[in-house]
């Protein structure tokens, strides 16, 4: 009997270490897997995400139609035609008392003349876009020229997002009282 379970350790052995190795080389080959489908997908996530972040910009150029998309600039010896805002605009700014407001007439520059009629038609829409901007800025934010040139810069590109004969070159702000 003795001899029998000497024999049947000895036989046992063995077969735990095969087994031992087997599960080593399946997780290796599961991690090896693992490692290439992660490499694959990020690889390849990448590729998908400049795809899209050149149509997204391919996109908004079509839509801005801006030569070589350029800012928000004039050339002032060649205004374009203007679109003076029919009303001015009274919006409360963000404050801790709530007791400023700002008070700006608007005039759009226009890149041709045809996109007066889709301006005028869409003169609602422009107004709502604008109230929603002034109405979010605090009077930090507008008070100095920096301020001013970014407010228009958004402004015109909110504009710009849904107009199709052309674009805003400019925004001329024609009254700009802050109280």
């Amino acid at each position: 009997m003795a001899e029998e379970k000497e024999v049947t350790e000895e036989q046992q052995a063995p077969k735990q270490n095969k087994t031992l190795i087997f599960v080593i080389i399946g997780v290796i080959v599961f991690l090896l897997i693992i490692g290439i489908v992660a490499g694959v997908l990020l690889l390849g996530g990448n590729k998908s995400d400049d795809e899209a972040k050149d149509s997204e910009a391919t996109a908004s150029a079509q839509l801005q139609k801006k030569p070589n998309g350029e800012a928000r600039t004039s050339n002032y010896l060649n205004i374009g035609p203007l679109y003076q805002m029919p009303e001015p605009f009274i919006v409360n700014l963000v404050t801790q008392s709530g007791r400023r407001y700002l008070k700006t007439s608007i005039s759009l520059e226009l890149s041709n003349e045809k996109l007066q009629k889709e301006v005028e038609a869409k003169s609602t829409i422009i107004q709502d876009s604008i109230i929603e901007i002034l109405s979010s800025k605090s009077i930090e934010e507008i008070a100095t020229t920096k301020g001013k040139d970014r407010l228009k810069d958004e402004i015109v590109n909110r504009i710009n997002s849904f107009l199709i004969d052309g674009y805003i070159k400019n925004v001329f702000f024609t009254e700009f009282v802050i109280q």
